[in-house]
């Protein structure tokens, strides 16, 4: 009767919960023409609560270096796990007139603690937290998102790049010029083996094509790159991604013409690896049985077809819990069989009752408050056993009150008798 007296607020709270399901999910592609369902984006598939809007991109030795012995062969590296690092991303000026001001940031984000790396690349994303907040506030600051260069996009030798990230300017005090005597005696004094102090500016160079390959570009700068630019986003003539900078040709290369230049990962390797990283963003957000149907939609199957990737082991385990439950079930009625040969027809109807209730019980507790279903089950058995003991001791009692009752009417008749048996006498 309650539940059905208050049926209507159960009944708007169902249509609220499933509109916001219904908004968590982009109806339309992000943007651009129309396209078919197997061009579009994994995380397309995804709930727009979980989807990022972004990609920070980086060098995989830069955000986890105890990956990258032959980088970094400190001894103490090694102790270093990914629950010891904290990740943020700066914005600097790059047009900072004020030479006091061109080492500090105009604002600090930060980033979630899980890097994705690429299996063999130098190479890895990562992304903002408060993403949304974030990239407003970025926005406010004239930052604009850099998108990749098209697939379809062909260089030719010549072609001009720009190279821009952050130099590491360990000398800065003569180079730079920025600090004034008072800052640099106050850094000077905090300089120690255990102290980075180090300073990064910005840094923006410009380079010609000279080869290509499918694992890299390189290119012809005025000066080899700087420390600090790793990582960073290589720009061609339409203001694009065309790559990530992966390092340097050794200057003393046996090649003259490629000694010194810029390598790079181009941008097809860099789409190949966002788009197997959002696959794997998706398997771990959605279920497999969906994630399965996604995949066959990607490979052009019709949303209907037999699928050949279905998850296997999902597929076990669900006719497993079919087959444990028809047992289950089929244990249950032996059970009742058994009980009906050494009761009553009352005793098991009261048992029945028993178990029916329990159930309902159990149901209740778990959809009001959760928790381990054993558990749950085992509090609800002790409660009915508490309840049957105390049944017991009232059946008991009244036993005894109705006994000394009898056994009154037991003497008096015995009295009668007695005198009866005088009378007669």
């Amino acid at each position: 009767e309650a539940s059905s007296r208050y049926r209507h607020v159960v009944e708007s709270k169902e249509k609220r919960e499933d509109l916001l399901r219904r908004q968590d999910y982009n109806m339309k592609p992000a943007g651009g023409p129309p396209r078919h369902v197997k061009d579009l984006g994994w995380l397309e598939f995804c709930p727009g609560v979980f989807r990022p809007l972004a990609h920070v991109v980086a060098a995989s030795h830069v955000l986890s270096p105890w990956k990258w012995k032959n980088y970094y062969p400190q001894p103490w590296l090694k102790h270093v796990t990914q629950d010891h690092v904290r990740y943020s991303v700066s914005l600097y000026d790059m047009d900072e007139k004020d030479t006091s001001k061109v080492h500090e940031p105009l604002a600090t984000f930060g980033l979630n603690p899980y890097p994705i790396h690429h299996n063999s690349m130098d190479l890895a994303i990562i992304h903002l937290k408060s993403e949304e907040a974030a990239l407003k506030h970025m926005q406010s600051l004239g930052v604009e998102m850099l998108h990749l260069t098209d697939n379809h996009r062909m260089f030719n030798r010549g072609d001009e790049v720009t190279f821009e990230g952050f130099e590491l300017t360990d000398d800065h005090y003569e180079k730079l010029e920025k600090l004034n005597d008072e800052m640099q005696s106050e850094l000077q004094k905090k300089r120690s083996e255990q102290e980075d102090i180090r300073v990064f500016v910005p840094y923006e160079i410009k380079g010609n094509l000279i080869f290509a390959s499918a694992e890299r570009f390189l290119a012809q700068t005025e000066a080899p790159l700087p420390e600090g630019v790793c990582g960073g986003p290589v720009i061609d003539s339409d203001g694009k991604v065309c790559g990530i900078v992966e390092g340097i040709v050794p200057v003393d290369h046996k090649e003259k013409d490629m000694a010194g230049a810029a390598a790079f990962i181009p941008y097809f390797k860099l789409r190949e690896f966002i788009n197997d990283a959002e696959k794997g963003m998706l398997q771990k957000i959605v279920p497999d049985t969906l994630f399965d149907k996604v995949v066959d939609l990607k490979q052009g199957k019709s949303l209907n077809e037999k699928s050949t990737s279905h998850n296997i082991s999902g597929d076990q385990s669900l006719q497993s819990n079919v087959e444990e439950g028809l047992n289950m079930d089929r244990l249950f009625e032996d059970m009742i069989q058994s009980i009906r040969k050494s009761h009553s027809p009352e005793q098991v109807e009261a048992i029945i009752g028993t178990i029916e209730r329990e159930k309902e019980v159990v149901l209740d507790i778990v959809e009001r408050e959760g928790g381990d279903l054993d558990e749950i089950i085992a509090r609800v058995r002790t409660k009915t056993r508490q309840r049957q003991r105390e049944i017991l001791k009232e059946l008991e009692a009244a036993e005894l009150d109705q006994a000394e009752i009898v056994k009154e009417k037991e003497y008096d008749d015995s009295s009668v008798d007695v005198s009866n048996n005088d009378n007669r006498k």
